[in-house]
């Protein structure tokens, strides 16, 4: 018995010291600032450039109708007297290494006291914010669309005003990190028991089939399983006035913004209704919205549409009510696929985006109960920028052969000089895209050889017993967790689609998933696996070094 009650005094002095190691200071802070007290600015922009904005993000160009939601770009800045963190989020699907360096361009002219090579800007992946990619051109088209170098002047000139007024803001505050649970991503690849490519055929310009499919249909006599799981797992860092006051938060779900993906106005997806219900209850506060690995996922379960239908229809009368009234504008395009749910069912995407912003509410309220208890002023803050070189994807001669092939007879078929200018704008970007993408797996092939690796950069910080790893990628939840599993920190945010010198991202499939083939693991990547896990490594490494 004596021991017995050693070993509670014991436990009980560990877990107290848990406790007390991890808060390091009062909930209000002190109002002197030490050297290693973190400093905190919060500011936004609305990056709704005004005019027919091009929206990208599927294979044809959509010009957009409207503002449906606000889009913005969110900064946070977390800095002490030695170190600092820039975190950006854009209601884009990606941001264009050209906006970056552009911002960076920016701040080096007009702030140059802001170290802009800590700058992590990462895209939500919201298939319907304004485009900052090279829109491309040679084509008949009679749809006027802003140009590509006035979109980036405008998104890099947006992003630079948040960073430098999140930089004047910063004041003494502390922060408060934890996890919870909501239901965000799920698989969207689906397997065969038999090779659907040779059944069900490919897409020239879009896809490989094989074993996998995205978006498939589950209700097939053939169908096997989801390629992957899900991650319920919703990391959450919280940042405080000096008062103790919530101020704002980082939000890392496995999930792109992707709801309403043929939308053909601005739309931040489900972020918008996250952003709303927070500040009906805690006030205008920051949201750094981050999607963790998820190049395999998609807001939206795919065996039990009818079943969610039904669900949300029930769910929120009053909504879809609204929706049916005011639907989304987009033109007719008689020549547009009939059988694509999503867009049939815009209505049910608008729903679907208001649950799932439920659920991320729901678990941000419960973590900050328990987690606001262990405020720090003064976390250890580190941050280190690494250049790597990742093996590219060695395209097979069987692929360049197909993509040949591909190319030649799409290059055959005829743009459409008049008619309906929407029904023009939508054949003609359709046929232009696919060409172009052939054209590039032409391209890579000639080059691989030559050019075996892929250089891109990664970010790694560290905040007190938590870290954040990034990527430019479309990354595959596998890569997520070999990087979580063997981190050494507590919790890892790991935030994809973080722009980067160079390149834009593009997906990194795993090895199964090349195996498997089907969109998003065929000629979409440049990396390969191998790569994928060199990437897994390289990050582990540069987390490690923060532990020092």
């Amino acid at each position: 018995m004596d021991h017995f009650k050693s070993f509670l005094t014991v436990a009980a002095a560990v877990l107290a010291g848990i406790v007390i190691s991890g808060c390091q200071c009062n909930p209000v802070c002190d109002k002197t600032v030490q050297e290693d007290h973190l400093q905190i600015g919060w500011a936004r922009r609305s990056i709704a450039k005004e005019g027919p904005v091009p929206i990208t993000g599927q294979f044809y160009l959509r010009i957009s109708h409207g503002v449906f939601t606000p889009v913005v770009a969110q900064a946070l800045v977390l800095s002490n007297q030695k170190e600092a963190v820039i975190f950006v989020s854009c209601d884009m699907i990606s941001v264009h290494p050209a906006v970056l360096l552009k911002v960076q361009e920016l701040l080096k002219k007009e702030a140059p006291f802001i170290p802009a090579e800590k700058l992590i800007v990462n895209a939500t992946h919201t298939h319907a914010g304004p485009s900052s990619n090279q829109i491309a051109g040679g084509y008949p088209r009679k749809q006027k669309v802003v140009s590509t170098e006035e979109m980036r002047n405008f998104i890099a000139r947006q992003i630079t005003d948040a960073v430098k007024e999140a930089w004047q803001k910063r004041a003494p505050g502390s922060v408060a990190y934890g996890y919870g649970f909501a239901a965000t991503g799920h698989s969207r690849r689906t397997i065969y028991f038999d090779d659907t490519g040779k059944r069900l055929g490919s897409t020239i310009g879009q896809n490989l089939n094989g074993k996998g499919r995205i978006y498939g249909k589950t209700n097939d006599d053939m169908f096997d399983c989801y390629e992957s799981g899900t991650d319920s797992f919703i990391n959450l860092l919280y940042t405080f006035d000096k008062k103790g006051k919530l101020s704002g938060a980082v939000i890392n779900v496995p999930c792109p913004a992707q709801t309403n993906e043929h939308a053909w106005v601005l739309h931040a997806g489900f972020w918008h209704n996250v952003r709303e219900k927070l500040a009906e209850k805690y006030g205008d506060i920051g949201v750094i919205a981050q999607s963790a690995a998820a190049g395999d996922l998609a807001p939206r379960q795919l065996h039990y549409l009818a079943a969610e239908k039904r669900r949300l229809a029930l769910k929120y009368p009053e909504l879809l009510q609204k929706y049916r009234k005011n639907p989304l504008p987009q033109p007719k395009v008689e020549t547009m696929d009939p059988d694509i749910p999503w867009l049939v069912n815009e209505r049910i995407e608008l729903l679907r985006a208001e649950d799932i912003a439920n659920r991320i509410t729901a678990a941000f309220d419960e973590v900050l109960s328990w987690a606001q208890k262990d405020k720090m002023c003064s976390p250890v803050l580190k941050h280190s920028v690494k250049t790597i070189q990742l093996e590219r994807i060695m395209y097979p001669k069987e692929l360049l052969d197909h993509a040949a092939q591909s190319h030649k007879s799409l290059m055959t078929q005829k743009y459409i000089e008049g008619g309906d200018p929407w029904d023009q704008l939508f054949h003609n970007s359709v046929l232009r895209s696919r060409r172009g993408r052939l054209a590039r797996v032409i391209d890579r092939y000639k080059k691989q050889q030559k050019e075996p690796l892929f250089t891109t950069n990664i970010h790694a910080v560290r905040i007190g017993n938590i870290a954040f790893a990034s990527n430019q990628f479309e990354l595959y939840l596998d890569y997520m967790h070999r990087i979580q599993a063997r981190s050494p920190f507590e919790q890892t945010f790991v935030i994809q689609l973080v722009s980067v010198p160079g390149a834009s991202g593009s997906y990194l499939s795993t090895e199964k998933a090349a195996v498997n083939k089907g969109y998003s693991a065929d000629y979409a990547n440049l990396v390969s696996p191998r790569g994928g896990q060199k990437l897994v490594n390289e990050t582990i490494t540069l987390l490690k070094g923060l532990e020092k």
